[in-house]
This record gives C-alpha cells, structure tokens and sequence, in this order.
C-alpha cells in the first residue's frame, strides 16, 4: 500500500478492494450472526486480510464468498 491507497500494475485497486473488505465482514457478521463492528477487528487481524490488502497475492480478484472460506480456512487452522 502506497499513501493509503492499493495499487497492482499501476491500476488503482483502492476502491475495489475496500469495498471487498466490507462485503467480506458483511458476510462473516452475518454467518456468526454477530455485528460487523464485532466482526472487523477479528478479520482485519487475519492472515486473510493481509493476503488480501496485500495486491501481489491476488487475493482482491477472488470472490468475497471464496474470501470467507479462505478466512474460515484460516481460523481452523490455528
């Protein structure tokens, strides 16, 4: 990340991702039936999401549902 802004090959991907982060949470509160501002922390705090902000993984061009799974993946193995 680069002055708070994602960047892959010199396309910007901020808002794309962002908005893949928030669909993300929005999925995990919803599956744990929790709040989303309960979920953040948590996910924000995952390998997934720094798989995900960090543009080379090419995690930002997989769908938000195959996002989730990754990051259930994650928590199992811990």
């Amino acid at each position: 990340m680069s002055g708070g802004k994602y960047y892959y090959k010199d396309k910007n991907l901020t808002t794309l991702i962002l908005s893949k982060i928030e669909h993300v949470v929005d999925i995990i509160a919803e599956k744990e039936g929790r709040s989303f501002d309960a979920c953040y922390p948590e996910f924000v705090s995952s390998k997934t999401y720094r798989n995900l902000v960090n543009t080379d993984t090419l995690l930002w061009g997989e769908s938000a549902e195959f996002i989730v799974d990754d990051y259930y993946r994650e928590k199992q193995g811990q």
